[in-house]
């Protein structure tokens, strides 16, 4: 993952003038809220694959169970199984300062990982819609 040395302009511009930003965008393909400096963005593919390669240098994330990460996941990911019981301890283990680029499956599990980060105070998650899923019909995966 490439590292970027710099936020979102549009956020720092915002913070610094101490306005509120809304992100709306035309597309249907991402749904996103951001409050006071909270960034939580559903992406497609090919967001989310420039994203991981040119944004912000943070935290790839697959929340599958072992065996489905054993089967193929995106290169450079770390894996924490949604369904363990100390998921949400082990969260709270990352830096939420550090972005976090989450997936799964099909979107759901990492959806929910999504909103479950923003109530624990991560600042910035993008969520990979449709999840690995979608990933493999147009990017390579690592086994």
């Amino acid at each position: 993952m490439k590292s970027v040395k710099f936020f979102p302009r549009v956020l720092v511009v915002a913070l610094l003038w101490g306005g509120a930003v809304s992100c709306q965008s035309n597309s249907p393909s991402v749904q996103s809220t951001q409050v006071e400096g909270v960034v939580n963005e559903n992406v497609n593919v090919e967001q989310f694959a420039d994203l991981i390669e040119n944004g912000p240098e943070g935290l790839l994330l697959d929340v599958r169970t072992d065996r489905e990460f054993s089967m193929g996941h995106i290169k450079g990911a770390s894996q924490i199984d949604f369904y363990r019981n100390d998921f949400q301890e082990e969260l709270a283990k990352l830096d939420p300062d550090v972005p976090v680029y989450v997936y799964c499956r099909s979107g759901n599990r990492s959806g929910q990982a999504a909103k479950m980060m923003k109530q624990m105070g991560f600042k910035t998650v993008y969520n990979l819609q449709g999840g690995i899923g979608a990933w493999t019909r147009t990017q390579p995966v690592a086994k």
